[in-house]
């Protein structure tokens, strides 16, 4: 094969593998300075249930 060939495939997988590093330390560090969600209080109460008036019986259709 080219020597030219040989030597701009080594430089390519070369600049995937430092791209692909600097990639993963990027998201690293985004995860460690990302701010930690506060939970959710517990709740101490069930909520109130809305007043729905009770169902009325429908009359059979006639057919």
């Amino acid at each position: 094969m080219d020597r030219d060939h040989d030597l701009d495939e080594g430089f390519g997988s070369a600049l995937r593998r430092s791209y692909g590093r600097l990639a993963w330390w990027i998201v690293r560090l985004n995860r460690v300075f990302e701010p930690s969600r506060a939970s959710e209080p517990s709740r101490t109460e069930v909520p109130p249930r809305r007043a729905v008036p009770p169902r009325r019986p429908v009359p059979p259709r006639p057919e």
